[in-house]
């Protein structure tokens, strides 16, 4: 069910040349292009209807404005699903889920090195203020690089010619992200993704939980194994890197992990009892 809803929401988001064949290969301008997805989806897209939110902030923050309506739109999502948009919506990991399908040797991110997506998310909300860039989307992103440069380059060569630097720096974190999810889960969602570092702060209040009971897990590694970001749910129900995606739960074989929600978390009942 989660790759169904991975695919439809994929088809949603980038459908306007299916959708309006007659528009022919230009970039969709309408109406849907001011409203933000939840997720990374680059707003120079052919097939995208909406806009990227961490764009969409860089943008603001380059005319040196508080995006205050994007930062309320990340608090509103991640107060209510946390990084469930991650795991369920997104087909940028949708994509790396396929490529470390591939049949290659794997490897694992230390614990610290986990933490540079959120330095990546200081750079990207810092730069467009000091250099008046959108730093992430102009200098790294590789969902824009696959989704609008490269996708708008195929449909018309003729860009080609209007090629630089900046264009191939960025085909260079396209390499090194097709090399790391091959052999990394999510590399990008880990190692990079701001967005995922923002709802990902998020994870421990929010009203979409994991629930652990304690009784009932014999650590045998199930859920770590099931687990698109390789962590183990049993040390930290609320970790950063949890992208609810419900895998853990659906295959542990003691029962031992549920869905619930922060008013019904262990933690809440043990305050509601204390306080009575």
């Amino acid at each position: 069910m989660r790759r169904i809803i991975q695919f439809v929401s994929a088809f949603i988001m980038n459908s306007f040349l299916f959708l309006n064949p007659k528009e022919g290969i230009t970039l969709y301008q309408g109406k849907l292009k001011s409203v933000c997805v939840p997720i990374l989806n680059c707003y120079s897209c052919p097939l995208a209807w909406g806009s990227c939110p961490i764009g969409a902030a860089q943008q603001t923050l380059k005319m040196m404005r508080i995006p205050y309506f994007i930062f309320g739109f990340f608090g509103i999502i991640g107060a209510f699903i946390g990084r469930y948009g991650c795991g369920n919506l997104c087909p940028f990991g949708l994509l790396q889920e396929y490529l470390f399908k591939i049949k290659t040797k794997k490897l694992r991110i230390k614990r610290v090195f986990r933490l540079t997506k959120f330095i990546f998310l200081a750079l990207t909300l810092l730069m467009p203020v000091l250099i008046h860039q959108p730093f992430f989307c102009k200098y790294v992103c590789p969902a824009g690089t696959i989704e609008a440069s490269i996708a708008q380059i195929v449909m018309n060569p003729s860009l080609i010619q209007l090629l630089g630097f900046y264009f191939y720096l960025k085909v260079f974190f396209v390499i090194l992200f097709f090399a790391g999810a091959i052999t990394i889960k999510r590399f990008f969602c880990v190692v990079f993704c701001p967005i995922g570092a923002i709802y990902g702060l998020f994870n421990k209040i929010s009203l979409l939980q994991i629930k652990l009971d304690k009784s009932k897990c014999t650590k045998c590694g199930t859920c770590n194994a099931v687990c698109p970001m390789d962590i183990n749910i049993y040390e930290n129900t609320a970790d950063y890197d949890c992208i609810r995606c419900f895998e853990c739960v659906n295959k542990c074989p003691f029962n031992a992990l549920s869905k619930g929600t922060i008013l019904n978390s262990p933690s809440s009942r043990e305050k509601s009892s204390i306080s009575q």
